[in-house]
């Protein structure tokens, strides 16, 4: 899986020298080895810092590492996860997904990629 930085949705809030260094990272294409190591960073203090606000500010692009084109957009924020699907591939009821880590992201996100990648 691959994730980086994909736009700035709302109003750039305060941002520590640490949450300043993880977007510069996250402005390019980082990738994990598996979807649990994923859900991991998500659910890092690192991550939370910089992206899990009270109001949405930042949009990720999450991708399959053997194909860019299969993207999904994440928009954190202080509550949850959600997940948009621009290409329709109908693992998604109406191509969103709201939710924690707890409600099942990795396994919506293995699904996902077994749909997509299905399709190559």
């Amino acid at each position: 899986m691959t994730l980086v930085k994909l736009r700035e949705i709302n109003a750039r809030p305060s941002l520590s020298p640490g949450d300043e260094g993880l977007e510069r990272t996250l402005s390019m294409l980082c990738s994990f080895l598996s979807v649990d190591d994923f859900c991991s960073f998500l659910a890092s203090p690192a991550f939370a810092s910089l992206a899990r606000r009270d109001v949405p500010w930042i949009t990720f692009e999450i991708g399959l590492y053997a194909d860019h084109t299969k993207t999904l957009q994440l928009i954190p924020s202080n509550s949850e996860f959600q997940l948009a699907d621009a290409h329709g591939s109908g693992v998604f009821e109406n191509n969103l997904w709201r939710g924690t880590l707890e409600d099942g992201l990795s396994e919506l996100l293995r699904l996902w990629i077994g749909v997509v990648s299905a399709d190559q």
